[in-house]
């Protein structure tokens, strides 16, 4: 049975069940969040005490709304006991899709468990679709619907479909999302999950949604678990799907049930059945947005032997990266004759004559550049560059600019640094599209510190801040290739 979910997805008229002028009230927020961020479709506030709600006509119910007017979606933010009413509204007005943010259901105890089940039995009955209830609210950037209970704006179009079973780390996340530059498609706020579950998003992301390139969960608990698996089997050979996984200590299980009623399970048995089935399981969130900022901008090049070239501007920075290597199955690929050759020629004679490649603190910028192309045109087995250690050019040039020890001519030739650095980075970005190729950057530095810096990340572009999470992101991503080709 083919899941009809795009009136969640795609809109074109939404009523807003407890709109609200009030700014200390949640109805405020979803209402603001949906006419900031400039929804392309009809908006309907519901407030039986207001007559207009942020500029917006308000009505009593969603029975007051013209009848010419069709409304596809529904979203609830009052309280529990209130929501069987306004389904009751929706089967009058032949509406089928409700996100009911409201919370008191089952993670509040026995009568909520009771409240939530009527709700469930009654939308069955009249082929109603719930999100929820319990959660967030929901996003899609199609359409520009942010329906959320969390201050959000400026979301980039893209191709992650986020969907998350605690509504604040993911309200939190796509804010990070936007932060770091990262498309988003749709995000969900599961919450309890009294009808549509972790895998019927799978299934509807994964097998009917075009736009969803890359599909992320954080999990605490499966319903459905065999079904759950068995999506991620077939969907992983088509698109990646990341699961961050929490809930899995009996402190973390107690924590998972009051919070939205999961019940959750065996984590080491979990990860190891969805690592079989093809899911890519992540560690922590900060590790879990590393990997759909790279997907984001390599998702469709090729990675079937995870063979590298570490490049370093210090020697420190080369032994770790190598270590993590070693640790993650990363082949360090011995240079060619013809790469030694020419590097040889750019470097002193004190570089380190292998892979990892050690420039020895070589201040000439031009080289950097010249070794990566070199690598890339004499080495076609090599899959990515592990680039560490840059940006200090910049950073040097802008504290040195504020000293008051450099006499102001020299500071015109400070600025020549910053801009030869900020070059250099375009073009190394130029290389990579050219051989597609990812060139994966660790640096310490944050934009703040370093123009260079600032300019990779306005373009999107992933920076580690360790040669560990660097290294763990590609083997994701080999990984990936691998099995979506079967290899």
């Amino acid at each position: 049975m083919v899941l009809d979910l795009d009136p969640f997805f795609n809109p074109q008229s939404i009523a807003l069940v407890g709109a609200s002028n009030n700014i200390s009230s949640w109805g405020f927020i979803v209402a603001h969040n949906i006419i900031q961020n400039n929804y392309t479709g009809s908006f309907y506030p519901i407030n039986p005490k207001s007559s207009q709600i942020l500029g917006h006509k308000a009505y009593p119910t969603i029975l007051d709304v013209p009848e010419e007017s069709n409304i596809d979606l529904v979203i609830i933010i009052i309280p529990a006991a209130k929501v069987l009413s306004i389904l009751e509204q929706m089967v009058l007005r032949k509406i089928q899709h409700v996100v009911i943010i409201s919370g008191g259901f089952k993670e509040s105890g026995v009568e909520g468990e009771i409240l939530e089940q009527t709700v469930l039995d009654f939308a069955k009955n009249h082929n109603i679709r719930i999100i929820g209830p319990n959660g967030m609210g929901i996003v899609s950037t199609r359409v520009n619907l942010t329906a959320v209970m969390w201050p959000v704006k400026e979301l980039k179009q893209g191709g992650l479909a986020f969907i998350s079973q605690s509504g604040n780390i993911g309200t939190i996340g796509i804010s990070v999302a936007a932060r770091r530059g990262i498309g988003l498609n749709t995000y969900v706020s599961a919450g309890n999950m009294a009808d549509l579950t972790l895998a019927d998003y799978l299934e509807y992301f994964g097998r009917q949604d075009e736009k969803t390139q890359v599909i992320g969960l954080y999990v605490e608990g499966i319903q459905d678990s065999r079904r759950f698996v068995s999506l991620v089997k077939e969907i992983s050979k088509i698109k990646p799907v990341i699961i961050l996984k929490a809930g899995g200590t009996k402190a973390g299980r107690r924590a998972a049930h009051s919070h939205t009623g999961a019940i959750t399970g065996d984590d080491a048995v979990f990860k190891n059945i969805l690592q079989s089935a093809g899911g890519i399981i992540v560690n922590s969130l900060e590790e879990m947005f590393d990997l759909f900022l790279a997907f984001s901008n390599w998702i469709n090049w090729s990675f079937p032997r995870g063979k590298v070239v570490i490049l370093t501007l210090g020697g420190g920075w080369g032994v770790m990266a190598a270590d993590e290597c070693s640790r993650h199955g990363i082949t360090l690929e011995p240079l060619s004759k013809g790469a030694f050759n020419r590097i040889n020629d750019l470097l002193p004679p004190f570089w380190s004559k292998g892979n990892p490649i050690d420039t020895v603190a070589s201040l000439n910028l031009d080289s950097l550049r010249e070794i990566m192309l070199i690598v890339f045109e004499e080495m076609p087995q090599v899959e990515a560059i592990l680039l560490l250690g840059i940006g200090g050019f910049s950073f040097l040039a802008n504290l040195a600019k504020s000293s008051p020890l450099i006499p102001e001519d020299d500071k015109e030739n400070l600025d020549f640094i910053i801009l030869a650095e900020v070059e250099l980075f375009k073009e190394i970005l130029i290389l990579s599209d050219r051989f597609r190729k990812p060139i994966l950057i660790t640096t310490l530095l944050v934009p703040a510190d370093s123009p260079g810096v600032s300019y990779l990340q306005s373009q999107n572009y992933p920076l580690f801040s360790s040669p560990a999470k660097m290294v763990q992101v590609f083997r994701y991503m080999v990984n990936h290739f691998r099995w979506k080709n079967r290899i």
